[in-house]
């Protein structure tokens, strides 16, 4: 028997390329769980904790993939910082020409103009549009709304809302009206008739929605903050809140109008 010399090397691989072998393992997947993380996909990132807890002999059940909520890969429009500061400069500018048409010293709670995220907004008090329990309209009241006219003529590709509200109390036992709901949609109703036949507002522009009590401005706690409360809301719609007109009505000639999203811009520049 040939005897064994002291250089042979033992047959297979040597015993440190176990030790190596593993630490290479978990420094691969130890890297892979950095790349998910450093990614930010919530799927892939919750995919790759599912594999490396199964192949650590544990059931990946609550990463299944059937459980995670897909993300949504639409891209989301996003107004920049500074075309919103001018528009809402632009509004409020449409908004105090506006209040100082409608406004004298002691109607200042009566008649509010504000710009909002819809666009401007024109709340006038039922006191000065209507008789208690009625929908015909003052005097005062319309010459009001032809102000509001003017305004709303000067954007005439751009809907108009009118909404009407009441306080809580019950209408009048009697009352042609019936309640509450079908009064405010009468006012309303009322001044989308002004306008399109006395503020030369094109009908298609137009619609109008009965609040009836519930979209208060003051609690209805006192007198007062219940006439504030019986109200008339005009809103003109601007930008992506604003249907386009499209279309011809049966009769007209006018033209389809495309909406611009730039509607309030020339206005402040003729205020500047």
């Amino acid at each position: 028997m040939p005897k064994k010399r002291k250089d042979d090397s033992p047959s297979g691989a040597p015993e440190w390329m176990c030790t190596f072998s593993d630490m290479m393992s978990l420094l691969l997947c130890f890297f892979v769980l950095l790349f998910s993380m450093s990614t930010i996909e919530k799927v892939k990132f919750q995919q790759a904790i599912g594999s490396i807890q199964g192949a650590l002999g544990r059931i990946p059940t609550f990463f299944n993939t059937s459980y995670i909520e897909p993300l949504s890969v639409e891209p989301q429009k996003v107004e920049p910082l500074q075309r919103t500061k001018t528009l809402q400069r632009a509004k409020e500018a449409i908004a105090q020409k506006a209040r100082n048409k409608l406004t004298a010293e002691e109607r200042t709670k009566e008649v509010v103009v504000e710009g909002v995220d819809e666009g401007i907004r024109f709340s006038i008090s039922g006191r000065i549009l209507f008789q208690s329990g009625s929908a015909l309209l003052s005097e005062e009241g319309q010459n009001a709304l032809l102000h509001v006219a003017e305004t709303l003529n000067d954007f005439d590709n751009l809907r108009v809302r009118i909404e009407g509200h009441t306080d809580t109390n019950p209408v009048p036992a009697g009352s042609p009206l019936g309640d509450n709901w079908r009064l405010a949609e009468a006012r309303a109703y009322a001044v989308l008739l002004f306008f399109r036949d006395k503020g030369g507002i094109r009908q298609e522009r137009l619609s109008f929605m009965s609040c009836g009590p519930y979209r208060p401005r003051f609690p209805n706690d006192t007198e007062e903050n219940r006439a504030l409360n019986r109200r008339v809301e005009i809103v003109l719609l601007q930008g992506h809140n604003s249907e386009v007109i499209t279309g011809e009505l049966q009769g007209s000639k006018e033209p389809s109008i495309n909406l611009d999203k730039d509607q309030f811009l020339p206005n402040i520049r003729r205020e500047n």
